[in-house]
C-alpha cells in the first residue's frame, strides 16, 4: 500500500507500518480534498479518507482479529485503487462542452 499511496504524491517510506500508512493517507486526503482543481480532484481526497479510516482501523485491531484486520486492509486497497482510477478517469467526448453554433 505504500506504493500505492506514492501514486498520490506520498513519500517513499521502507517498511511503513499500518499506522503510517494510515496518517499518510489521511495527510493526502487533507491535500486532495482542499485543493480546487475539480471534482475528480475532491473525489479522489474522499477515497483516501475512506483509506485512511480502514488503516486505522486495521491499526486498532492489529494482533487480535486477523480476519478482521485483513478485511479493513482489502477495503483500504480498494479505496486506493478506486481514488487511482479517479484520477486516471478521461472524460468521454460527448461530456465535453460543445461551443455555442
Amino acid at each position: 500500500m505504500a506504493y500505492a499511496l506514492e501514486f498520490f504524491g506520498a513519500e517513499p517510506v521502507e517498511d511503513p507500518g499500518v499506522g503510517e500508512l494510515a496518517r499518510m493517507a489521511e495527510v493526502l486526503a487533507g491535500e486532495y480534498r482542499t485543493s480546487d482543481r475539480g471534482y475528480a480532484i475532491h473525489r479522489t481526497g474522499d477515497l483516501l479518507d475512506r483509506a485512511a479510516t480502514a488503516l486505522h482501523a486495521a491499526d486498532r485491531l492489529r494482533g487480535t482479529l486477523v480476519p478482521v484486520v485483513n478485511h479493513h486492509l482489502r477495503r483500504a486497497a480498494l479505496a486506493l485503487d478506486d481514488a487511482r482510477a479517479c484520477l486516471l478517469e478521461r472524460p468521454s467526448p460527448a461530456a465535453s462542452p460543445v461551443p455555442p453554433a
